[in-house]
């Protein structure tokens, strides 16, 4: 089963900035953002797609996802059989959206 959190920060774009942050923090790349569509997650410094311009084989290589627009709520999602190095770093996320509160996790 995945985990997830839901960032729930109000005002425009706060939720985003927030998951943003703590993914950052905890070492995550994030894809670039594209209307209507999920944003890419993988450990590590990587250069992520737009998910229009993600292959089927490059989706389902990465190691999470975060859905979201600007009003929020934002969710992060990391597939429960990522490597333990990667369900590490969500446990840190969780462990950083917990202390800016306003999420669930």
């Amino acid at each position: 089963m995945a985990r997830e959190i839901i960032f729930r920060q109000p005002g425009d774009f706060a939720a985003i900035h927030a998951a943003e942050a703590a993914l950052a923090e905890a070492g995550f790349s994030i894809g670039s953002m594209q209307k209507g569509s999920p944003r890419g997650l993988l450990l590590g410094d990587i250069s992520i797609a737009k998910w229009r311009n993600l292959s089927h084989q490059e989706r389902r290589e990465l190691h999470g996802e975060m859905f979201g627009d600007r009003n929020g709520p934002v969710t992060v999602i990391v597939s429960a059989n990522a490597p333990a190095d990667v369900l590490a770093a969500f446990e840190y996320v969780r462990g950083a959206a917990l202390q800016r509160e306003t999420v669930d996790a």
